[in-house]
């Protein structure tokens, strides 16, 4: 079976949670963040090894690298989502 691999910004809620959830549920393999592990403990009890949970709070810079041209984003895949892996969504 072929399958994907998802890194995940907001995976606790919102849209960042709904393309999680989306993406297990079809049998890919998702790294999910947020600003505490704690919001997505129950991801990693749902779905097991197929997510990895790591915490990651996208406003503060000094745990955030700026994505490079080999980089995708979700400004790039607003169009076609299904061919991008990379999805980050932010909470205001």
């Amino acid at each position: 079976m072929s399958y994907k691999v998802w890194f995940i910004t907001g995976a606790s809620r919102g849209f960042g949670r709904v393309w999680a959830d989306a993406a297990l549920m079809r049998g890919d393999k998702v790294a999910a963040t947020a600003r505490t592990l704690a919001s997505i403990a129950d991801l990693k009890e749902k779905y097991g090894a197929n997510v990895l949970t790591l915490e990651l709070d996208v406003t503060k810079s000094d745990q955030v690298k700026k994505p490079g041209s080999s980089s995708r984003s979700l400004r790039k895949a607003r169009y076609r989502p299904q061919q991008c892996r990379l999805f980050t969504c932010r909470h205001n």
